[in-house]
């Protein structure tokens, strides 16, 4: 048998591996890891251990004879037994029963019916004393398999012999380096054509070195595929050994074997961890109770599973752990469940934040499912939902008092039976069956209340959201009143513009008409303060004439909506300048169109002409004094992007700028919004005639367009008006 040798607490022998033949031929093997005390006999007896005791204090090999007891109790079996040192830590123990007058079996043969490979190398050495080769001395059969060569090959041949180069024998250097140094040599050694794994031993024995082979191919294929399995799972393993002190309580613990997945190298503070100890790499786990923990895991043998958490420099993980008992230690499984965590609190977010929004909206809010009878037609819904203003807005019509949370479950038949038949159920039965939302208010007189519910379908019922919308109704109605009465002020208006030009005319055509009259047939008849009197009543009339026609007019655009069509702007502003023409050619004055091929635009083509005719007078008028009239009229097309202020209520890409510049008397900046009020003039009347509405229906055309205008001027250095209009 092959044993292991440890000092710690005392000298122990374990079984590493062993075999026992019987004298039928039959071969049973000694379970590995047993000590000598828990095998049967004859290996159990005090005096073998003794003998092994005795012999690690001797040079190996050691020989020794073993007598123990038989049945009958009056014979006594003598066993031969050798005692070969492998390395520090492993011996070869041979034990064989002797038969009467018969010589102990020779270790070589005991050698060739173990189960692995054993050769002994004997150096071969050169004139200066150095290794240049090996000579095998002995070697077993399942040795030779290993080599892949003949035992007699291997026994006549140096190693030199048998590889064409040195060099190519991976081994060597390694052999030579056991035999110089006297330290042993472990290797695992993976034969593919074989498909074994052995582990390799190699000691110094005398001048040379002992060989062993050990198949450990089933353990190396299990550890493999467990590494596998390791290394394929989303979760960190790790073993930890447990240390103690004198008194066995559990201090520290040894991080061992395990998984060292790339994906948690942020939370380890070294890429391998493997042989420190717990406490100094995880220091907090003291503190924040984990520790105590785990060893409450090793020594009540009970498994545990918990949440831990990492916080980190830029954000926080979150861990499923479970700790499982496994020898003097456990075994720590940790997955990290950090995207799950961040959903779930999310959902726990927004689950808070959806009750917060129901428990703080004054509507009231219902999740109603359909209850059907035997014949799969609705007869009730049941309220699923609720919160709390429904008690708000419908205790009233229950009667009595109740909570939200009172009503969920019940059905609303239950609580509402007239609501059977009304047409909220049809409703809530309709959009159940077509999955159509209805919106629908309800005026209340009994309780001077008006609801507005929006039934919508929802999952497999409905959500019902009712509003009380009372307020809104009675500014409703307070605006629907306002609306009728603006309607009559612009009837009156219609009537005063009816008026004006037709009552009101008629009696200044005939002052006006009586006036000429006198001035014509009795002028002589007066003297000279009575002439300036009639001449000056003349001068009225014809003011009021003209004051009454362009109040009409301006009220014309502020109760007739303007008809859109095509105008070519082009064509008006010559028709303009035509009727301007008498205008033009007393006051000497020059006018200048840049470019001939102005757009056509949507709009009123009587208004757009009221427009072009008041800027081109006004600025034919304002002139200064012994000086002609010098007007600049230009067009250009633009991008809404580039007006001088946004324009709401229009989608309009394209623009187009009429720009009317003069050379006149300008006007103080200050005054450049007033100057479109009704009836605001800046200069007497004495000096510049008219009305003061002129500007002020250019600014209500330009509005009844959807576009804008804008008046810049120095005093004495003219003015100039921009109208910008929408070409869509």
């Amino acid at each position: 048998m092959v044993l292991d040798v440890s000092q710690q607490p005392e000298l122990q022998f374990r079984v590493r591996q062993g075999t026992v033949q019987s004298p039928e031929q039959s071969v049973s093997v000694l379970p590995a890891g047993a000590t000598l005390d828990q095998l049967p006999p004859p290996f159990n007896v005090p005096g073998l251990l003794e003998q092994l005791r005795q012999a690690s204090t001797q040079p190996l090999p050691y020989q020794f004879q073993l007598d123990q007891p038989c049945l009958p109790v009056s014979l006594v079996c003598t066993y031969a037994c050798e005692l070969l040192r492998i390395e520090d830590t492993l011996l070869v123990l041979t034990m064989e029963l002797l038969p009467d007058a018969e010589k102990p079996m020779a270790l070589a043969d005991i050698v060739e019916t173990m189960p692995a490979g054993l050769i002994v190398f004997r150096a071969i050495r050169n004139t200066e004393g150095e290794v240049v080769d090996f000579q095998a001395v002995l070697c077993n059969q399942f040795g030779a398999n290993v080599v892949g060569q003949s035992r007699e090959t291997i026994l006549t041949q140096p190693i030199s012999q048998r590889y064409e180069k040195m060099t190519e024998y991976a081994f060597f250097h390694q052999y030579v380096a056991v035999v110089e140094s006297g330290k042993p040599h472990n290797q695992l050694l993976h034969l593919p054509t074989l498909n074994l794994w052995l582990d390799v031993s190699v000691v110094k024995y005398g001048d040379g070195m002992l060989v062993s082979f050990q198949d450990v191919t089933i353990g190396q294929q299990t550890a493999s595929l467990l590494a596998s399995v390791m290394n394929s799972s989303p979760a960190a393993v790790r073993y930890y050994e447990a240390i103690r002190d004198s008194d066995g309580r559990i201090i520290d613990f040894m991080t061992s074997t395990g998984n060292e997945l790339a994906a948690y190298r942020d939370f380890r503070p070294y890429p391998s961890t493997i042989g420190r100890r717990m406490l100094d790499l995880y220091p907090q786990l003291k503190t924040n109770g984990m520790f105590d923990r785990y060893v409450a895991v090793v020594e009540s043998g009970k498994s545990d599973r918990f949440e831990t958490i990492h916080e980190g420099k830029s954000h926080t993980s979150w861990f499923d752990s479970t700790a499982v008992p496994h020898g003097n230690g456990f075994v720590i499984t940790n997955l990290d469940i950090t995207q799950v965590k961040q959903a779930q609190l999310a959902l726990q977010h927004q689950a808070a934040l959806t009750a917060e929004v129901l428990n703080s909206s004054l509507s009231s809010i219902l999740v109603l499912d359909p209850v059907f009878d035997e014949d799969r037609q609705i007869a009730d819904f049941r309220i699923n939902l609720a919160n709390p203003a429904t008690q708000t807005l419908f205790a009233r019509f229950v009667g009595h008092d109740f909570t939200h949370e009172a009503i969920q479950q019940q059905t609303m038949l239950t609580l509402f039976p007239a609501t059977r038949e009304r047409d909220l159920f049809k409703a809530l039965k309709a959009v159940v069956s077509n999955g159509e939302p209805i919106y629908h208010s309800v005026d209340y007189p009994q309780f001077g209340i008006t609801y507005d519910y929006a039934i919508t379908p929802f999952q497999a019922g409905v959500l019902v959201i009712t509003t009380d919308i009372t307020p809104l109704r009675a500014y409703q109605q307070k605006l629907e009143a306002n609306n009728a009465a603006l309607s009559r002020s612009n009837e009156y208006l219609q009537q005063f513009a009816y008026v004006a030009s037709h009552d009101l005319q008629e009696p200044l055509r005939k002052i006006y008409s009586f006036g000429d009259l006198l001035m014509k047939q009795h002028t002589d008849a007066l003297d000279d303060t009575g002439r300036d009197l009639l001449q000056r009543m003349q001068n009225a009339a014809i003011r009021m004439q003209t004051l009454v026609k362009d109040l009409l007019d301006y009220s014309r655009l502020t109760t007739q909506e303007a008809s859109l069509r095509p105008v070519a702007i082009q064509a008006l502003l010559q028709d303009t300048l035509d009727d301007l023409e008498t205008t033009i050619r007393e006051t000497d004055a020059m006018i200048t169109v840049d470019g001939d091929d102005l757009p056509t635009i949507p709009g009123d083509k009587t208004q757009l002409r009221q427009l072009l005719q008041n800027l081109i007078a006004n600025a034919l008028k304002f002139t200064r004094p012994g000086r002609a009239p010098q007007v600049r009229i230009t067009a250009e097309l633009l991008r809404a992007d580039q007006l001088p202020q946004p324009v709401h209520n229009t989608v309009s890409r394209q623009w187009v700028s009429l720009r009317v510049a003069d050379q006149g008397i300008g006007f103080d900046e200050a005054y450049q919004e007033r100057i479109f009020e009704l009836f605001h003039r800046l200069h007497g009347r004495s000096k510049y005639s008219g009305t003061g509405i002129g500007l002020a229906v250019v600014k209500k055309v330009v509005e009844n367009h959807h576009g804008l205008i804008t008046a810049n001027g120095q005093p004495g250095a003219g003015a100039t008006f921009t109208v910008y209009l929408p070409l869509e």
